[in-house]
């Protein structure tokens, strides 16, 4: 009998350390299982898995980069311009997880606030000498020097040019005074008429001679000025009824590039600015905000490119695109 006892409460005491030992084991899975979950991104991560829906599959749908989505759910830094982009795309990913938009931004703004603190050092730095004033007068002198060597050599020239000039413009007019001095000739016959008429047409004549130069020179000026006219004329013509108008009702970050990856156009329009898109084939489009952006193209007009928040990236820039686009309710 005090066998049996024994051996029951040696069965008894292995059991009371199984049960302790399971206990113990389930309450660090739990711990462990919070801190996963005490991140947003691991919340996000656990929802997507539930949803049944891959990192291809989610950046499809919010139509970003699968990278970005992975480092989000890792913790990682994401990879956008700002904090408002970063906020919409959580408070949009939130969206499509079916969560709590503002409770999952507010968590996320807590953990940047948390990893943006930074301890700032206090360096000893060496005391530089200000006593080298030698370097800068000579950099002074040679500054000065060829200030000085451009001038005069500019102004030599323009003096050079004025007196040709003033001696053409003498020699021109001496000859049209010699013409106007020899063009009276007076004549007591009764045919001085006629011999007066045919010197004036000779004096006319000569005077045409003489300023040939002059004359061809006014009208190749006048034919530069007219074919200038014309090509600002046809360069000032535009056709409002087949330009594409990107408009911002709201900030947004914008992004235009062509089809060899060269940028066209990137910065933050504000509201009630407009962009006449380029008449390119095979232009890209990268918004933060689609929401605060309308496109129009003569009377067919898309008051929003899509959500407020909503991030686009490497979507082709037309009217058709965008006019049928379903919008999220």
């Amino acid at each position: 009998m005090s066998f049996k006892n024994e051996k029951n409460k040696k069965n008894s005491f292995l059991n009371k350390n199984k049960k302790v030992d399971v206990s113990v084991s389930d309450a660090i899975n739990e711990a462990f299982d919070n801190v996963e979950l005490s991140t947003v991104g691991k919340l996000c991560l656990d929802a997507r898995l539930n949803k049944g829906l891959t990192q291809e599959q989610a950046g499809a749908l919010l139509k970003v980069r699968v990278k970005i989505i992975k480092d989000f759910e890792d913790g990682e830094n994401i990879d956008l311009p700002g904090l408002a982009y970063k906020v919409g795309f959580v408070r949009s990913y939130a969206r499509l997880l079916d969560l709590d938009g503002d409770l999952l931004v507010q968590e996320f703004k807590e953990g940047l606030e948390l990893n943006s603190f930074k301890e700032e050092y206090n360096f000893l730095t060496p005391e530089l000498n200000k006593n080298n004033f030698l370097p800068i007068g000579a950099v002074v002198s040679v500054l000065i020097a060829i200030f000085s060597y451009t001038g005069w050599y500019y102004s030599d020239r323009s003096n050079k040019i004025e007196p040709v000039a003033v001696q053409k413009i003498e020699d021109i007019s001496k000859n049209t005074a010699e013409i106007d001095n020899n063009s009276f000739v007076i004549i007591e016959e009764d045919f001085s008429n006629n011999l007066s008429s045919s010197n004036t047409n000779n004096d006319v004549n000569q005077v045409q001679e003489v300023n040939p130069k002059k004359n061809l020179n006014e009208e190749k000026v006048e034919s530069m000025i007219s074919k200038n006219t014309e090509l600002s004329a046809t360069a000032n013509e535009r056709d409002p009824s087949t330009e594409l108008v990107l408009k911002a009702i709201g900030n947004s970050w914008v992004e235009i590039e062509d089809m060899e990856g060269n940028i066209l156009m990137t910065r933050l329009m504000r509201p009630g600015e407009t962009y006449v898109v380029p008449d390119i084939n095979g232009l890209t489009f990268n918004t933060g905000n689609a929401g605060a952006l309308s496109l129009s193209q003569g009377d067919v007009i898309v008051s929003k490119l899509g959500e407020v928040g909503e991030i686009i990236t490497a979507q082709p820039l037309d009217i058709k695109t965008f006019s049928n686009k379903p919008l999220l309710d």
